[in-house]
C-alpha cells in the first residue's frame, strides 16, 4: 500500500482518538480533573452496542443511540457517587480515586463478560454485506522507484467515523458558542469562582459535563467496536491517546484535542505503514515522541487555552 493509504488510515484512527478526546477535555477543562477511568466509559459504550447488536437486533444506528444514552447515564451515576464528593478535595484525590474506578471496572467487565472479544457485523450493521468499499486510483508519484502515493480506498465505517467526529465537533462548538449552557460552561472553566458570583450554577454545570463527556465516551465506544471489537481492555488500550492528544491540543482546548488527536492518529499509522522492521513494531512510541517534540516547542500545545471552540 501507498503513503496516502496510510494516511486514510491515520485519519480514521485520529476520528477515533477524537470523540474520546472531545469529552475528556471538557472534564479536564471544566471540572479540573485528569479521568483516567474514562478509557472505561468507551469500554461501557462497546459492551452496550454489542449487546443491542448482537442480542437486541438492532442495527447500527439505533445501537449507536442506546449506547450513548446509557454510557451518557451510567457515567453520570459513577460521577456521583465517586467524583462528585470529592469534588471540593482538588485534583489529586480524583486523579487516584479515577485510577482505581479504572481497575474496578477493568475487572468488573472481565468478570461479567470474560475476556473474549465480542464482534459485530459491520457489514450486516450497515445494511450491505460485505461493507461498501470505495477504491481510487492516483497518479503515479515514484520515489527511488518505490510509488510514494499508491492507490488506496476508503470503506464505508472509515467514512462514518470521520463524518461522526467532524458533526460532533460541530455540535460542541455551536454548544459551546451558541447556548447559555456552552457560555456557562466555558466561564466555569475559565473561573470557577468568578462565574459563581456572576450567577453561573457550576455545580449543575459540571453535571452537564459529565453527562456530555460520557455521551461521547459512549460514541467513541461505538465506533471502536464497529472497527475492532468490544473487550475488557479496549477502552484502556485508548486512555493514553486520549490523554495525549488532549495534552497536545492544549488545556481545555476542543479544536486542540481534535488536531492533537489528527497528530497522534497519523503518527501512529505512516510510521506502521513504512514497513521498515525496527519502526514497524514502534508506531505508539513514535506518536508519543511527536507529542514530547511539539511540546518542547510550544509547552502550551497547539491551541493552549480553556474550554473554547
Amino acid at each position: 500500500m501507498g503513503l496516502f493509504q496510510f494516511v486514510v488510515f491515520g485519519l480514521e484512527t485520529g476520528a477515533l482518538i477524537a470523540v474520546a478526546a472531545m469529552g475528556f477535555t471538557l472534564i479536564y477543562g471544566i471540572v479540573n480533573m485528569i479521568n483516567f477511568a474514562y478509557g472505561e466509559y468507551v469500554t461501557i459504550g462497546a459492551y452496550v452496542a454489542w449487546a443491542s447488536v448482537a442480542v437486541g437486533g438492532l442495527g447500527i444506528w439505533s445501537s449507536l443511540l442506546v449506547a450513548t444514552v446509557a454510557t451518557a447515564v451510567l457515567g453520570w451515576v459513577v460521577s456521583r457517587v465517586f467524583f462528585v464528593p470529592l469534588h471540593e478535595q482538588g485534583p489529586i484525590p480524583l486523579l487516584l480515586t479515577s485510577i482505581g474506578l479504572g481497575f474496578l471496572l477493568r475487572n468488573a467487565f472481565a468478570f461479567f463478560f470474560d475476556v473474549d472479544r465480542r464482534f459485530v457485523d459491520v457489514g450486516a450493521a450497515y445494511g450491505a454485506v460485505p461493507a461498501t468499499t470505495f477504491r481510487f486510483d492516483l497518479p503515479a508519484v515514484t520515489v527511488a522507484g518505490v510509488d510514494l502515493l499508491g492507490d488506496f480506498f476508503v470503506t464505508t465505517n472509515m467514512l462514518v467515523t470521520m463524518a461522526l467526529a467532524v458533526v460532533l465537533l460541530g455540535g460542541l462548538h455551536g454548544l459551546l458558542t451558541r447556548t447559555d449552557l456552552g457560555i456557562a460552561m466555558r466561564a466555569t472553566a475559565s473561573n470557577e469562582s468568578l462565574a459563581e458570583l456572576s450567577g453561573v450554577p457550576a455545580y449543575t454545570v459540571r453535571q452537564y459535563t459529565w453527562v456530555i463527556a460520557s455521551a461521547l465516551a459512549g460514541v467513541g465506544g461505538v465506533l471502536l467496536l464497529t472497527r475492532e471489537s468490544a473487550s475488557p481492555v479496549v477502552g484502556f488500550d485508548q486512555i493514553l491517546f486520549v490523554l495525549a492528544a488532549a495534552i497536545l491540543g492544549g488545556a481545555g482546548s476542543i479544536y486542540g484535542a481534535v488536531v492533537g488527536a489528527v497528530v497522534i492518529g497519523l503518527s501512529r499509522e505512516i510510521v506502521a505503514g513504512l514497513g521498515v522492521p525496527v519502526l514497524s513494531d514502534v508506531p505508539v512510541s513514535v506518536a508519543f515522541l511527536v507529542l514530547v517534540v511539539i511540546l518542547l516547542v510550544r509547552p502550551e500545545g497547539i491551541a493552549g487555552e480553556e474550554v473554547s471552540s
